[in-house]
């Protein structure tokens, strides 16, 4: 529309008295014929709200019609239960939350409840968190009032009876938990409901103390006839506390454990009273393992005790150890067994570096396809300087020919090193876990030149380092552990054989590698690179006033 004041729109300008009354006369005819469209605006939304009222009750109808020619209400009660079976947690037990299985198939309708209650092995496992009961008072101290947990160890053991009971006659997987750090005692009526089904217990996992470990000692090995596997941890309350004679566990002699993991005997595990010949998986690694500085020296096993319990078990597969600090001198080793297994495949040890070396001179596990190593950091979170002695590290992997996995976590290592144990990793590797990304963090880091550790593995030649590598997991500390120029190089080579890299800088972005790869993430390749460099505060003028912003932090 033409309008007299067109050079003035979206200016500052201010009209004189004459031209304000000349807008406002200018403005009387598109006023109108707004409100004219507007009126007809609302008789047009009024007449689309009638028809779609009226398409929401037709589509309600079809949907409620079209719900009883679903196939799955013709499908057979056998097949609905194995998906129910389907829909269970495989890596551990079920939880008393409606959210998951079993509880949640049971809100669905009423026809899915009363299947699912009609489907003991829906409730065959239970993880149970011990609430706790308020400690009673002595007759001479006075009776404070009732904690709200009281009465949530009687449901929770309400809940564990009736859930259990649903199970009929299956065999059981129970895990118990129960939290020291709580400040209540572990309830007895719900460890009394768990042991009363013993004879029913396939596996179990107790991290508990000594009301269920009590009740422990009181089980023979006929009590468990169908007991597999065995998972204990014993929470030791309060520093003077004498821990717990495990060669009381009678139990643990019975004929069908197959697994046993006990965190807490030490070096006392030999003592156990296990039928070792029968043991497929050994480990003293607490539950869950990610937290070993809150695992006391006292938990962990020496050297001697380590080798004289694999040595027992002829039948391992897999074996997991935290062990003790190693303080001798490395001469003394060679009055340590030496022991050959010549059937385990799968090795976790965790434990200072020097222990670690130690350990892996004294054993000889030729057909180990999967090795896990932790170099742990004392209870400040610091490194060792007795880091894994490179050399030995290297003759142990040089005998490994069909190892396919290898995950190594030092904290005190140096990047030199890290290129020699790559170039001495066998070719049948197929996963390879490397963690080192906070080995700068410490007062111990071993420093060396800047190297790129994995420029040796893209050099071109007529054999390829680790051929069949399909898993790349890599964290490194500082700018020199690897370029993406050479990252690039190194999956560009093994394009046919890598589905998976994951990578941490601990730096910035150099080259941007992602355009380049976009063919290969397109054909399947799991890629994910991530660059964390080192945070700095900007500066703020508001710093250390109440009422101003934080100083920002620029990655």
């Amino acid at each position: 529309m033409d309008s007299p004041f067109t050079s003035k729109l979206g200016t500052n300008y201010c009209p004189t008295v004459d031209e304000t009354i000349a807008i406002k006369t200018l403005l009387i005819e598109p006023l109108l014929q707004m409100k004219r469209l507007d009126t007809k605006i609302a008789e047009l939304q009024q007449a689309l709200s009638k028809l779609l009222e009226k398409r929401e009750g037709l589509q309600t109808y079809v949907q409620a019609h079209e719900a009883l020619l679903s196939p799955i209400r013709r499908m057979p009660a056998d097949v609905v239960q194995e998906i129910f079976k389907a829909c269970l947690p495989t890596h551990r037990n079920c939880v008393m939350d409606a959210s998951e299985a079993p509880l949640l198939l049971g809100r669905v309708c009423s026809a899915w409840r009363t299947l699912s209650l009609a489907t003991p092995r829906l409730w065959a496992s239970l993880h149970i968190v011990d609430p706790g009961e308020p400690p009673r008072p002595k007759e001479s101290e006075p009776v404070w009032p009732v904690a709200p947990q009281e009465p949530r160890a009687a449901l929770v053991e309400d809940v564990v009876w009736t859930w259990l009971e649903r199970a009929g006659h299956c065999p059981l997987s129970i895990s118990l938990q129960y939290d020291i750090e709580l400040g209540y005692m572990p309830s007895h009526s719900i460890i009394q409901t768990i042991f009363s089904l013993a004879s029913r217990w396939q596996h179990i996992r107790f991290a508990a103390t000594d009301p269920a470990f009590q009740e422990l000692v009181q089980l023979s090995a006929a009590d468990v006839p169908e007991l597999q596997s065995v998972e204990l941890q014993y929470n030791q309350v309060g520093w003077g506390s004498s821990g717990f004679a495990w060669d009381t566990l009678s139990f643990l002699a019975g004929a069908t454990i197959k697994v046993v993991v006990v965190n807490g005997a030490g070096s006392d595990l030999p003592q156990l009273p296990i039928e070792w010949t029968r043991l497929t998986l050994l480990s003293n690694l607490p539950f869950p393992d990610e937290d070993l500085i809150r695992t006391g020296d006292r938990s962990r096993l020496k050297i001697e005790a380590g080798l004289l319990a694999m040595s027992r078990c002829v039948q391992l597969r897999s074996l997991s150890f935290a062990l003790a600090d190693y303080f001798s001198d490395i001469s003394d080793l060679g009055e340590l067994p030496f022991v050959d297994h010549h059937l385990l495949q799968t090795l976790h040890l965790s434990g200072y570096g020097n222990t670690l070396s130690a350990f892996l001179q004294r054993i000889g596990v030729p057909q180990l396809k999967d090795l896990t190593l932790r170099e742990m950091r004392d209870s400040w979170g610091n490194a060792r300087r007795d880091s894994f002695p490179e050399p030995s590290l290297i003759r142990f992997l040089a005998n490994l020919t069909l190892l396919e996995s290898l995950s190594l976590t030092t904290s005190c290592i140096s990047l030199s090193s890290l290129t020699q144990i790559l170039l001495h990793l066998p070719r049948t590797l197929q996963h390879l876990h490397i963690d080192a990304d906070k080995a700068r963090t410490s007062s111990y880091y071993v420093a060396d030149s800047p190297v790129d550790f994995l420029a040796s593995l893209v050099l071109p030649g007529l054999t390829i380092p680790l051929p069949l590598l399909r898993d790349f997991d890599i964290a490194v500390a500082g700018e020199e552990g690897m370029t993406d120029e050479t990252l690039l190089q190194f999956i560009t080579t093994r394009a046919t054989t890598l589905k998976r890299v994951k990578i941490n800088f601990e730096r910035a972005m150099d080259l941007d590698i992602r355009e380049a790869l976009s063919p290969l993430i397109e054909n399947g390749l799991d890629f994910a690179v991530t660059y964390t460099p080192p945070k700095i505060q900007k500066y703020s003028p508001w710093t250390g006033l109440p009422d101003g912003p934080k100083p920002a932090v620029v990655l």
